[in-house]
């Protein structure tokens, strides 16, 4: 996933990998968009939960792993 930061204007990417921790985190904490700093400037940029799902629509939400005793 490609973004352009809203400060200094570069683009980075966000791998598949980060982009479905991102969703899980947004999903546990009931998140509509979440902060995704600029590797280059260190500013942060909000990316909201849409444009992660536009990345990665074969996502789906990790069931919560409880232990039994």
């Amino acid at each position: 996933m490609q973004i352009r930061c809203t400060n200094c204007h570069r683009p980075y990417a966000l791998g598949k990998v980060e982009v479905h921790a991102l969703l899980d985190q947004m999903e546990a904490e009931q998140l509509h968009h979440i902060n995704a700093p600029c590797p280059h400037c260190r500013r942060v940029n909000r990316v909201s939960r849409d444009e992660l799902m536009r990345a990665a629509p074969d996502w789906r939400p990790q069931e919560e792993k409880t232990e039994t005793e």
